[in-house]
């Protein structure tokens, strides 16, 4: 009995030991793992879902944009609500320069200011020289021309461009201002 008992221990502890030298070498120093770390949810048997953690910074710089405002853009229509009739508007266009300056005709007035673009914002100011500018007293100020500064002024807040079309839009991106590039005279 115990003969046997001690041939059963001997290939016990034989298969033991080379185990245990077996689970020594698997652990060794694995390299820090480094991207992304994907955890993944199973919900069923029909649907994965996963989710990726990323450790670091995930940045976009957004391209210059301001060469493709240079030129003179003919104002087709402003909206001065969301869901208002727009109004048609002839002869107006905003001309912008390379240094952020801006100037416009509406009606016959011409104003003149700034602009200053960050991402896809766009932000316009009026200068207060243009407002008080010679062409005023010629020509009396219209509503259309009231509407244009404060709506150019107070809600344009983005844009929409490519080569021939500018979407001035405000903060919930309805379109305010549809302009067409003017073709160089």
């Amino acid at each position: 009995m115990r003969l046997i008992f001690i041939i059963l221990l001997v290939p016990l502890f034989v298969f033991q030991s080379t185990a245990i030298g077996q689970k020594s070498k698997s652990k060794k120093n694995l390299p820090e793992q480094r991207g992304p770390k994907i955890f993944e949810t199973v919900g069923d048997s029909l649907r994965k879902d996963s989710v990726v953690y990323y450790e670091t910074e995930i940045g976009y710089i957004m391209p210059d944009l301001s060469p493709k405002f240079k030129g003179k853009w003919t104002i087709n229509v402003m909206r001065r609500q969301a869901k208002a009739v727009p109004d048609s508007l002839t002869a107006a266009y905003v001309e912008f320069y390379g240094d952020t300056l801006f100037s416009a005709v509406v009606g016959c007035n011409k104003f003149s200011g700034r602009y200053i673009i960050k991402g896809p914002t766009i932000k316009f100011i009026i200068s207060d020289t243009a407002l008080s500018d010679t062409t005023l007293s010629v020509c009396p100020q219209t509503e259309v021309e009231s509407w244009f500064i404060k709506l150019i002024q107070e809600r344009v807040s983005y844009f929409g461009i490519d080569e021939k079309i500018l979407y001035l839009k405000d903060v919930a991106y309805n379109i305010v201002f549809d302009c067409a590039k003017k073709p160089d005279e």
